[in-house]
């Protein structure tokens, strides 16, 4: 067992076991005992008794069997020492003191005679007396004294505890047999010793001399053996102990040598390692000082390319403040020439009339493009930065950079036949239509079939009014987020820029120029600023030239199908494009925007509304006067060939339907709320409770409505006359029609513009 355990913490089969094992180890030491005095031709027994303990054991059988000579050991092999005088085992002091006075007692420890207790005359003879009367199993055990058989008797016992828990809580004893070895008659099978017994036979069987009786001799012979025995396993201990010293030392001396050995390979080990590690520390330190260098060049490179950047970023200011100083006068000049060839019609006439007799019109140049500059322009035409709006089914439309100026690249698809000389045409008619509201051509590269036009980034109406009929869903300025929705007065002047164009394109001569696909996704929304407002800017002029001379009906796809000319429609042949088509389609788009609502159901509900079927406070949407509404969509009708009094076609003249359209949009634009520098609109990042709910504009005069609403007094004045009492935001009922003013808006309002105003001068 590895640990002293108290025996009421264990079963009593674990307890019979332990005892079984020690009597079985006890009994193998007291064979060896008698093997080694057989061995040696002296006659001993063994008895075995059982006591609570031993000492008390070992001198009740020294008194029951008259034990005269106990050979005992004075405290175990490890508590042996030198200077070792005295028995240190309580075992053995409790014999030494309890012990029959007549039996002598020798102490040994580790094969060494520690010291003697001699025995008392007196004593020993009635200890003799004693033993003489003991029983005649005892005296079976006794070896007899005689000179003709010598006789070394030795009495070996073991001593087994009970297995009381009383007892063992009481003496606090562990379970342990101790110095079983120590407490056995144990004698040498020396060769030193074999030749004294000889000795001593000899001396016993020769006669007694100087009057010693046969006794004496014995217990000097004995006492000689005795001696002789312990010397002799002194001499072995001594032997084992230096021989085992010179193993240790001898393995010492080879650990210490490999340990030597060991330590010289280490010391080789490291310093290799040390040198490889300064030779990769050097190596490294090195690339850090190249790296470094490059660093540095790389800094100062980049501090240039930021000077730079800085001087081309003062340029390219320069560059758009005299490009809007120009777009401005080229506006004006435009407005100027298009004022005297109004005026000057007659002569314009004569002229081209002469210029027809004398070899037909004049030709008109335009820049052409290489493939691989428009490749490069549009990333190798990647659909990524592809523009679904305004490609119609003739051809896609790419988004580019070419020659520091963003384009818009229309590609005709390969699956549609064009012809050289017709497509250089057709692009020579795009290039003569020179507007501020005409998309301008940029150039033209046949051999990829592409017409190159600068790009609006606005977007196209359609996506300004929401997915009408073949309307487009993509972005026009290609971001990913729709734009805002248009305000009435922003829709107006984007229609008065579509009439402007088209009266434009009617008025060329020799003969009029026909758009020929006029619908929202055509029309490009130029955004508000300072000088010109809301207008717009027409495209897909001529394109239908590209791919065929004369349109067709059955070529018009779904987009183009709910703005065409029913006339043009219902054509078996090929029909010639007048100016009536274009006219048609705008009025389509006039109802479009004061509806919100398809081409279909726009013409259907403006004609509800002007028959009388319905308000025009439920027609109208985008927060429309209702009669600025009534105006505009009763002009579409017209435009539309929709009399209110009876169903049919007027026959007036497209340039007089359109110039009543410049007067109808001009006089609503007119009456919207002035709109100065400092006005911005919704793009400008003015906070959103700024803006009124229903204009969707800064507000002048904010007003609290019933609902807890602000609106623009005009705008909120303006709903309240027309005959609602419910909220224009909840749709419920107003509990009163008074307005209260937001004095605490107004004033937050006015600081916002005031600081806006003086971010707008210091950049102008």
């Amino acid at each position: 067992m590895g640990a002293w355990v108290p025996v009421s913490q264990l079963a009593e089969e674990e307890v019979a076991a332990y005892r079984q094992l020690e009597e079985e180890r006890i009994a193998k030491v007291l064979d060896d005992l008698l093997a080694i005095c057989q061995s040696q031709k002296v006659n001993a027994s063994k008895i075995i008794i059982a006591s609570d303990d031993i000492a008390r054991g070992l001198v009740q059988l020294v008194d029951d069997h008259g034990v005269t000579e106990l050979v005992m050991g004075a405290a175990s092999d490890r508590a042996y020492g030198r200077k070792m005088r005295a028995p240190r085992s309580k075992k053995a002091l409790t014999v030494q003191q309890k012990a029959n006075p007549s039996c002598r007692i020798w102490f040994v420890c580790r094969g060494n005679l520690i010291c003697t207790r001699d025995a008392s005359e007196g004593q020993a003879h009635r200890a003799e007396s004693s033993t003489a009367s003991t029983s005649p199993r005892t005296s079976t055990s006794d070896c007899s004294r005689s000179k003709s058989s010598p006789c070394l008797h030795s009495e070996t016992f073991s001593t087994q505890e009970t297995d009381d828990p009383s007892a063992e809580q009481t003496h606090g004893r562990d379970l342990n047999i101790e110095d079983s070895n120590n407490q056995a008659t144990t004698i040498a099978g020396s060769s030193a010793a074999v030749h004294l017994l000889q000795e001593i036979q000899e001396d016993r069987e020769m006669p007694a001399s100087d009057g010693l009786d046969a006794g004496e001799m014995d217990d000097a012979l004995y006492e000689k053996l005795k001696h002789a025995l312990m010397e002799a396993e002194n001499l072995k201990q001594e032997a084992y102990e230096e021989t085992r010293r010179r193993q240790m030392a001898e393995r010492g001396l080879a650990e210490a040598s490999r340990m030597a050995d060991e330590a010289e390979r280490s010391y080789q080990r490291e310093a290799r390692h040390r040198k490889e590690v300064e030779e990769m520390v050097a190596r490294e330190r090195a690339a850090m000082e190249q790296d470094k260098r490059e660093l540095d060049g790389i800094l100062d490179q980049i501090r240039k390319v930021d000077d730079r950047s800085a001087e081309l970023e003062l340029q390219i200011t320069t560059s758009e403040h005299t490009m809007n100083d120009l777009e401005a006068r080229l506006s004006e000049s435009y407005n100027l020439l298009d004022t005297l060839r109004h005026g000057h019609h007659p002569c314009n006439a004569s002229e081209s009339a002469s210029r027809e007799e004398g070899g037909g019109e004049q030709r008109v140049s335009f820049l052409h493009l290489g493939y691989s500059e428009l490749d490069e322009a549009t990333k190798h035409f990647d659909e990524s930065v592809r523009i679904d709006g305004g490609g119609g089914s003739r051809g896609k439309v790419y988004r580019g950079e070419l020659r520091n100026m963003s384009v818009a690249v229309k590609v005709v698809d390969r699956d549609v036949a064009v012809d050289e000389a017709r497509f250089a045409r057709a692009v020579e008619g795009i290039a003569r239509a020179r507007h501020p509201n005409v998309v301008t051509l940029v150039g033209a590269c046949p051999a990829a079939r592409a017409v190159v036009y600068e790009l609006v980034p606005g977007g196209s109406l359609e996506e300004r009014l929401g997915p009408g009929p073949g309307g487009g869903n993509g972005n026009g300025n290609g971001s990913g987020s729709a734009p805002p929705s248009l305000p009435w007065h922003a829709r107006c002047g984007v229609a008065y820029g579509a009439c402007s164009a088209l009266a434009f394109l009617h008025s060329t001569l020799p003969r009029a120029t026909v758009h020929g696909d006029v619908r929202p996704a055509n029309i490009l929304v130029v955004e508000d600023d300072a000088r010109r407002g809301w207008s717009c800017k027409l495209a897909g002029l001529g394109e239908r030239g590209l791919v065929e001379e004369r349109a067709r009906p059955g070529g018009a796809g779904p987009a183009a199908r709910a703005y065409a000319d029913p006339r043009y429609l219902a054509a078996t042949g090929e029909l010639i494009l007048t100016p009536h088509c274009d006219v048609y389609a705008l009025g389509v788009v006039l109802l479009r925007l004061v509806t919100g609502r398809p081409a279909f159901l726009a013409r259907k509900a403006a004609r509800e509304a002007a028959g009388g079927r319905a308000s025009w406070q439920e027609v109208a949407a985008g927060g429309w006067p209702t009669e600025r509404a009534r105006e505009v969509a009763l002009l579409g009708l017209r435009c539309c060939g929709v009399d209110v009094e009876a169903e049919r076609r007027p026959r007036l003249p497209a340039a007089v339907l359109l110039e009543e359209a410049r007067g109808v949009l001009e006089a609503a634009m007119s009456s919207a709320p002035s709109r100065s520098p400092s006005s911005l609109s919704l793009s400008d990042g003015a906070p959103s409770y700024f803006l009124c709910p229903i204009l969707k504009e800064v507000m002048r005069d904010p007003q609290i409505a019933g609902d807890g609403f602000t609106y623009e007094a005009e705008a909120i004045g303006e709903w309240l006359c027309g005959g609602h009492d419910t909220s224009p935001m909840t749709n419920l009922k107003l509990p009163t029609r008074k307005l209260v003013p937001n004095h605490a808006l107004r004033s937050a309002i006015h600081e916002w513009r005031h600081r806006q105003l003086r971010a707008h001068h210091r950049l102008y």
